[in-house]
C-alpha cells in the first residue's frame, strides 16, 4: 500500500532558493549564444569537419566528437565566434575541460578584483 507523504512540499515560485541564501554552489547561466540558430548550425559544421575528440586523440584514442568547445573559454578570450579557438570534445573530455575551465577563470577573476581593489586604495 502506498503512504501519503509526511510533509507536504511548499512551492515558492519566485523566491530566492536556500542554496542561494546559504552561499552553496549556483550555476552560473550559460551564453545566450549557444542556444542560437547560428551556434547550432556552426557547431555542426566544425563537428562534420572534426569528426574526433581533439583530447582523446592526443591519447591515441579515436572518439568520436559530441561538442564544440572554446580551446580559450569565452569569458578569457571574448571572441565567441572565431573558429581557430574551436575543438570537438567527447562529453567526457568536454567535462573534464569545463571543471578545468572553471578554476582557471575563478582565479583571473579573483586576480582582476584584487587589482581593481588595489589601484582604489
Amino acid at each position: 500500500m502506498a503512504l501519503k507523504p509526511t510533509r507536504k512540499r511548499i512551492r515558492t515560485y519566485g523566491c530566492v532558493s536556500p542554496a542561494k541564501l546559504s552561499g552553496g554552489y549556483h550555476r552560473v547561466k550559460s551564453d545566450d549564444r549557444y542556444h542560437s540558430w547560428r551556434w547550432t548550425k556552426e557547431s555542426k559544421a566544425f563537428r562534420e569537419e572534426h569528426p574526433l575528440c581533439a583530447e582523446c586523440l592526443k591519447k591515441g584514442l579515436l572518439v568520436p566528437s559530441k561538442v564544440v568547445d572554446h580551446i580559450i573559454p569565452v569569458a578569457i578570450c571574448e571572441d565567441f565566434w572565431d573558429q581557430d579557438n574551436w575543438q570537438s570534445l567527447c562529453a567526457k573530455c568536454n567535462a573534464d575541460k569545463g571543471n578545468r575551465d572553471k578554476t582557471i577563470i575563478t582565479k583571473i577573476r579573483n586576480e582582476r578584483i584584487q587589482k581593481n581593489n588595489r589601484t582604489f586604495s
